[in-house]
């Protein structure tokens, strides 16, 4: 009897001793280089698809994956300000919803708009994939997901 007792009291230990969920790594969690569309360049009626780089730090915080999307300058414009988001991971992956302003330039009259980003992103060990969906509610146009790649790196 007192075997058993001992072996109830261990495995009580064990529950008991497990990390919560929360505090174990995701796929997700780490830093990333990643290739998205950054936007598009509407002329006479021809888009061209502006194709950008960022790097992307998502860390698990509690029941939470938070991330920095940091951009760099390019040609046409300075670094935007970090950009933060955070969402509910699910086992593989996590979809951010991102509320940001839209910047239009329409022949020189430059004009700002509300826009949602979701950003649907999962990972297979050291490679991301996923989706960004950039909606502008008060354009014509329908938003399209576009593909977003990407690689774990330790920089």
């Amino acid at each position: 009897m007192r075997s058993l007792a001992r072996l109830a009291a261990a495995a009580v230990l064990v529950t008991f001793a497990t990390p919560p969920l929360a505090a174990q790594s995701h796929p997700l969690a780490g830093r990333w280089q990643i290739d998205y569309e950054r936007g598009k360049r509407i002329e006479n009626d021809e888009v061209t698809v502006i194709r950008g780089t960022a790097t992307l730090t998502l860390e698990l915080r509690g029941d939470s994956l938070v991330g920095t999307l940091v951009r760099p300058a390019s040609a046409e414009q300075p670094a935007p300000e970090p950009q933060r988001f955070a969402a509910k991971p699910t086992a593989t992956g996590a979809v951010f919803v991102v509320r940001t302003v839209a910047t239009n330039n329409d022949n020189g009259e430059i004009t700002t708009r509300e826009a949602v980003m979701t950003w649907t992103l999962t990972a297979k060990g050291d490679a991301l994939e996923g989706t960004l969906l950039f909606a502008v509610p008060s354009m014509d146009f329908p938003a399209e997901p576009t593909v977003v790649t990407g690689k774990r790196t330790t920089e």
